[in-house]
């Protein structure tokens, strides 16, 4: 198994991307710089930004290196404050040694103070932070202009509000300013003195911004503004790793929708250098995969493995390339890793190209964890399961929905010529049966999948590893005990008015015995609730089910068994007779 995190190593050829980024940030003649890396959800964002600290680290004289995680602060009082607040810490621990810098860092540490206030004032409403009525507003006006202006005390929060004692003394020590303050006279000094702070400290200051996508409109909005309207000064880089179309998203929210281009213009003012996170073809998802199971099987040697695939993958437009016995050399032979590289051999060409995983690293990461861990299950079962078998089943997993990977549990476990489904075109025997319709959105994968060793000629011998997938053949249930396909089915059947429902009868053909059972179950519970002098809902439906096997007809007939005809509908009194479910005395 292996952690879901970002990684300080480089797995997939992000060094030269990392390598840029550090110039960037740390040219003087550049400074300040705005660097955007962006990349949706798994591509490697935060390692990115691990790669470019740790270059950054090694440079001399190292910058100032802070990292703010925005989700982190998604519930702070104000979003600006708390990005400020992060940077004055950082700059009060730098000037520790020198008591006059030590002095600036204080005051400009104390001015965030103000400006939490005017965000109580702005985000939240004065009046609400008060607790003031909406309709006494325009009477407590002088002293909301006293509070914003800076020259207010704790007694003209008790004019806005009496009792209000905790308020106001939350308040007054915001904002408790020696003289008349505005902002943007704040504003300016701020600047000013943490322009001074780094020019005396002598060193850029990075600044990495990270899961600023993960947030709230308003908060991701608030974090960009505050880099370009208090931090952007002359010394500063910023590095911002965010999924690009969440943050247009949320400039659109923010701002009530305002038109594409300004959308558009406004990410672009904010980010002066976009870099995005490089797509990976099938070389670099075999060297992730080949570095993720040499650090599993032989941690010691994973520094020199990496060292010979970057240089293959870096010289990989000349031709150059590596191989599993090479690799398998290079760690120490370790028993078990060249198998396991042969299965990376197999995987690679399709996790980089197969639906919903497209080489994504996080997603290939989590497919491997679960392979292993049914790989570790098979071993303690003794179960004869190989690695590559639960690989491509974990593959169509991922790759299709639940119900196309049901179905091909059930073919394997119900259907002795399961393998006709299974098998690559060339090595199939026969005519190969109809397409299942749950497969039929998936063709195009599923014929890639059946060419993908190994071939699945002996369905016996796939049993085990279906058993151990049983995770998805009896997929997780709600509340309600109804997978979904279950629910689905009940939820049809309740709405049929006809014993001869064609669609009901499809529905019906899907389920498997134990979801039938399930779907029985929900429909009689249903039905005691039901009025049946009426027409009854969901009664159809049932007969339809019931006539599928002889123990749910005999459930239901248990059921209509406990019901009495006097007061019972016409019509569902005949229907009950006809289809041999008849009520007591009917």
């Amino acid at each position: 198994m292996w952690r879901d995190s970002e990684s300080d190593q480089d797995f997939l050829n992000f060094t030269e991307v990392a390598e840029q980024i550090a110039v960037l940030a740390t040219r003087p003649d550049l400074l300040p710089v705005s660097i955007g890396v962006f990349g949706t959800w798994g591509t490697g964002k935060s390692t990115v930004l691990r790669l470019v600290e740790s270059r950054l680290a090694q440079t001399n004289p190292a910058p100032i290196i802070i990292k703010f995680d925005a989700w982190l602060y998604q519930g702070y009082d104000d979003s600006k404050a708390a990005l400020m607040e992060v940077v004055a810490e950082r700059l009060l621990k730098e000037a520790k040694a020198d008591e006059g810098l030590l002095n600036k860092a204080k005051s400009f540490a104390s001015r965030i103070n103000y400006f939490r206030a005017l965000g109580m004032a702005a985000d939240v409403g004065l009046g609400m932070a008060l607790g003031v009525p909406p309709g006494l507003l325009t009477s407590a006006g002088s002293a909301i202009g006293a509070m914003v202006s800076g020259q207010g005390d704790a007694s003209d929060i008790e004019d806005l509000k009496s009792g209000g004692k905790q308020v106001a003394d939350a308040w007054s020590k915001l904002v408790k300013p020696a003289e008349a303050r505005t902002p943007p006279k704040e504003i300016a000094a701020f600047r000013e003195e943490f322009a001074e702070i780094l020019s005396d400290l002598g060193r850029p200051l990075v600044l990495f911004i990270d899961n600023l996508d993960r947030c709230l409109p308003d908060v991701a909005i608030g974090t960009l503004e505050a880099i370009r309207l208090f931090l952007f000064i002359e010394g500063t880089a910023f590095v911002i790793a965010a999924d690009e179309d969440m943050i247009r998203h949320s400039v659109a929210k923010h701002f009530s929708d305002p038109n594409a281009q300004h959308v558009h213009d406004y990410l672009d003012k904010v980010i002066q250098v976009p870099m995005r996170v490089p797509q990976v073809g099938a070389e670099d998802v075999r060297a992730y995969m080949y570095s993720l199971f040499v650090g599993k099987t032989a941690p010691t040697k994973l520094g020199e493995v990496q060292a010979v695939l970057l240089v293959a993958l870096q010289a990989s437009w000349t031709g150059a390339t590596f191989t599993r016995q090479e690799i398998n050399t290079v760690a120490g032979s370790p028993v078990g890793l060249l198998d396991e590289l042969a299965v990376c051999d197999r995987l690679a060409p399709i996790l980089a190209t197969a639906p919903t995983i497209n080489g994504n690293p996080r997603i290939v990461k989590r497919l491997l964890n679960a392979i292993t861990l049914r790989q570790t299950l098979a071993a303690d079962r003794k179960m004869n399961v190989d690695l590559a078998t639960l690989a491509k089943l974990a593959v169509f997993e991922r790759s299709t929905d639940a119900l196309a990977a049901q179905k091909l549990y059930r073919l394997v476990m119900e259907e002795a010529n399961a393998d006709k489904y299974l098998m690559p075109h060339d090595k199939l025997k026969g005519e190969r049966p109809e397409t299942p319709p749950e497969w039929k959105k998936y063709e195009p994968f599923i014929a890639e999948w059946q060419e993908m060793e190994p071939h699945f000629e002996n369905v016996a011998a796939l049993r085990p590893a279906v058993f151990l997938s049983r995770d998805v053949m009896a997929p997780a249930r709600g509340r309600t005990g109804l997978s979904e396909a279950a629910k689905s089915a009940f939820q049809a059947l309740l709405g049929v008015n006809s014993i001869n429902s064609p669609a009901a009868i499809g529905v019906i053909g899907n389920l498997s015995p134990v979801d039938a059972k399930a779907v029985m179950t929900s429909l009689v519970a249903h039905l005691r609730e039901e009025d049946w002098t009426k027409k009854v809902q969901g009664i159809h439906g049932a007969i339809i089910l019931a006539e599928t096997s002889a123990e749910l007809k005999t459930d239901l007939r248990a059921f209509t068994s406990t019901l009495q005809t006097k007061t019972m509908q016409a019509g569902v009194k005949a229907l009950l007779k006809a289809k041999g479910f008849a009520a007591e005395g009917g």
